[in-house]
């Protein structure tokens, strides 16, 4: 048995479908299992680099005696995500610094959505996936003066995918029944659509839908703009909207096919089971949490979760509206959110434009698109969260079984990926205890 922080340790891997890809050995004479799940990463390394930063801080602020005969051990869960391109194209000219964009030309243009089809074959992997991919590729010269091109793209794209997630939450129900010529235009986004004071720091411009412009990091990048000609933005949009929605759907079946089955089968040797998920690791473990049948998970932290802010909601028929009306986490639910997490509302800004919402600012809470990540549980019951901040490392919060709390966290999260650090590791902690 391996240890990560001085913590009993093993992984579970799954496959796309939630299936095992090994035996799991659960630590043995522990107390309390923690399981842990990333978000969207292009290797294990990362990962596992997540898991330590984690641990290594969530022992570095323990307290004396503060988990009283706890023994704890992790699970490291392991699924097969992809890092997506968190980007908006916009139809028409770079920057006039050239601090963005990937040219105007045609040409430009062209060859970047070839090399973007080139790189979905890492995701659609089966060979008939990427026949379909080339069938589209071969469509993308006639995009911008054929409505038969286009409605013929969009269906071969959408054609990959599962609808079995789609749903109103990111108007990727829409995404599946609109014309595809329809969808196309709702996506082209026009040069004029960006907001002169919604210019960041680092070059390029936010549109008003909701991406800033910012330098890449580690784990999942902030978004920025490109430019592309014509309707190849549009398709640049389809194909990026495309690779979110499969790691949107991946991540709930892993977490219901597998992780669920892993928990359920964990309470048979473990008093209590605490979930964490990162990114699309906050659905995976939400998911999981609705669908498995034990009563022994005692806490949930969704540290920066890309999915809706609306998912828990009762007036809006949240995906994961269960979890609450069935009592699944008996403890606190964490919610760590802040605007300077750019990435995890790429996809709700193109759900705007999806549903032909051209006036969409910047999806914050009050937007019927928004990221949960950037804003915490929204449209809750009365009494069924608490608004609060994110504290130093060594602070108490008044957590409650069964709530969940908006832990507004600008002070201390930079970033999508900056979630390992002793605040975000207290306020788990605290949450266990």
């Amino acid at each position: 048995m391996a240890d990560i922080a001085g913590f009993p340790y093993t992984e579970a891997q799954f496959d796309e479908k939630g299936a095992l890809k090994g035996p799991v050995d659960l630590p043995t004479g522990i107390t309390d299992l923690i399981i842990f799940s990333h978000g969207w990463n292009n290797s294990a390394a990362e990962a596992r680099a997540l898991y330590r930063g984690f641990f290594s801080n969530f022992a570095a602020v323990a307290q004396p005696n503060d988990l009283p005969g706890r023994k704890i051990g992790v699970v490291g869960v392991f699924w097969p995500s992809k890092r997506f391109d968190e980007k908006v194209a916009v139809s028409g000219a770079p920057a006039a610094d050239g601090a963005v964009g990937l040219g105007a030309g045609d040409q430009s243009s062209l060859q970047a959505l070839e090399a973007k089809i080139e790189r979905m074959k890492e995701t659609f992997d089966r060979p008939e996936q990427q026949q379909v991919l080339d069938e589209a590729k071969a469509l993308l010269p006639d995009l911008d003066d054929k409505a038969s091109a286009r409605r013929a793209f969009v269906d071969k794209i959408r054609s990959l995918l599962d609808p079995g997630e789609a749903g109103r939450e990111d108007a990727s129900d829409s995404f599946f029944e609109d014309d595809g010529d329809l969808l196309m235009r709702n996506l082209k986004v026009d040069e004029e659509d960006l907001a002169d004071d919604l210019v960041e720091e680092g070059g390029g411009a936010s549109l008003p839908l909701g991406v800033g412009a910012a330098a890449p990091a580690a784990g999942g990048a902030a978004g920025i703009t490109d430019f592309l000609s014509g309707f190849k933005a549009s398709a640049m949009n389809v194909l990026n909207y495309t690779t979110y929605y499969e790691m949107k759907s991946r991540a709930g079946t892993v977490g219901k096919n597998g992780v669920a089955r892993l928990i359920d089968a964990a309470s048979q040797q473990v008093e209590r089971i605490h979930l964490i998920g990162h990114s699309f690791g906050g659905r995976v473990v939400t998911a999981a949490a609705a669908n498995s049948t034990t009563g022994r998970i005692r806490s949930m932290a969704l540290l920066q979760a890309a999915f809706s802010h609306n998912g828990f909601s009762k007036s809006k028929k949240g995906f994961f509206r269960s979890v609450v009306d069935n009592g699944r986490v008996k403890g606190p639910i964490l919610v760590t959110h802040t605007k300077n997490d750019k990435a995890v509302g790429v996809a709700y800004p193109l759900a705007s434009r999806i549903n032909g919402d051209t006036t969409a600012s910047l999806g914050d809470e009050n937007d019927a698109f928004g990221g949960l990540g950037r804003n915490g549980a929204q449209q809750m019951q009365d009494g069924e969260r608490k608004v609060g901040k994110l504290l130093a490392s060594d602070s108490a919060y008044p957590f409650q079984p069964g709530l969940f709390f908006n832990l507004e966290a600008s002070d201390f999260i930079g970033n999508h990926s900056d979630v390992t650090g002793k605040e975000v590791a207290n306020a788990v902690r605290r949450a266990i205890a």
